[in-house]
């Protein structure tokens, strides 16, 4: 029996990281590159042994690929996520060693039809998301981008604000979620141009190997695609999630 023991310098985060903040509003798009110090070990001994399973056995779930629970807890990570969070946003009073995000292994062809809603921008049940690219340069297209609806603008507060279920842009969204349900399972190519008009992209970043984003997870934001991209080899990505208790959010 072979056993995939990790040790700790597979998990570690760069002593040489640089980042860049782009304010949408208010809110903060952290850009942090050269994250992990090695990579290359995380790919071979982490990403490319954990196994992967498409999720369709919910309805909700919308993400078209493979993905896989990740089992090992990032501590230098979470960490880096929480003092970049606490140096950069409003939340000054987070402790980032409490920092302890979930974290879930991403893997999207693009030559494959899929639900419509499967391509629609999103947001998440957290209070932080992050996503860190795992393509080599030479594999790697696309990006993630974050968009404005026109019906209740850059963000769709639900998951981390009861008083916005009262007000007029909630409502507005409900109405175009119900109207958009009734063609959401119809099968489409996996291609971002094909995502529905009340949508405008405000934001890009395009993706690099070893870079992390670092946003509100409910800024609306989808990953960027299109047909041809990655037909043979998927666009590989970490995606974590920041509850709102560890910001000390009830």
């Amino acid at each position: 029996m072979n056993l995939n023991v990790i040790d700790e310098e597979t998990l570690q985060v760069s002593d040489d990281v640089h980042y860049e903040v782009t304010m949408l509003d208010t809110h903060h798009v952290i850009v942090v590159d050269n994250v992990l110090k090695n990579p290359q070990l995380f790919l071979k001994n982490v990403v490319e042994k954990l196994p992967l399973k498409i999720n369709d056995s919910h309805p909700d779930i919308v993400f078209p690929g493979p993905v896989g629970k990740f089992p090992i807890q990032l501590k230098e990570l979470d960490y880096l996520i929480g003092f970049l969070i606490k140096k950069l946003t409003d939340f000054k009073n987070i402790d980032p060693k409490a920092i302890e995000s979930f974290y879930q292994l991403n893997a999207l062809y693009s030559d494959v039809e899929v639900k419509r809603a499967s391509i629609q921008p999103h947001v998440d049940l957290a209070m932080y998301a992050t996503v860190l690219y795992l393509n080599p340069e030479q594999d790697m297209k696309g990006g993630t981008s974050f968009f404005h609806h026109s019906a209740c603008g850059l963000t769709n507060m639900e998951h981390v604000s009861q008083p916005f279920k009262r007000t007029e842009e909630y409502w507005g969204l409900k109405e175009w979620t119900y109207d958009f349900k009734k063609k959401s399972t119809e099968k489409v190519d996996c291609d971002s141009m094909l995502m529905e008009n009340v949508f405008e992209e405000v934001h890009f970043v395009p993706m690099k190997f070893n870079r992390l984003i670092i946003f509100p997870s409910y800024i609306w934001h989808s990953a960027v695609i299109k047909k041809g991209w990655y037909r043979d080899r998927p666009r590989v990505s970490l995606s974590g999630f920041v509850p709102p208790s560890n910001l000390g959010v009830e």
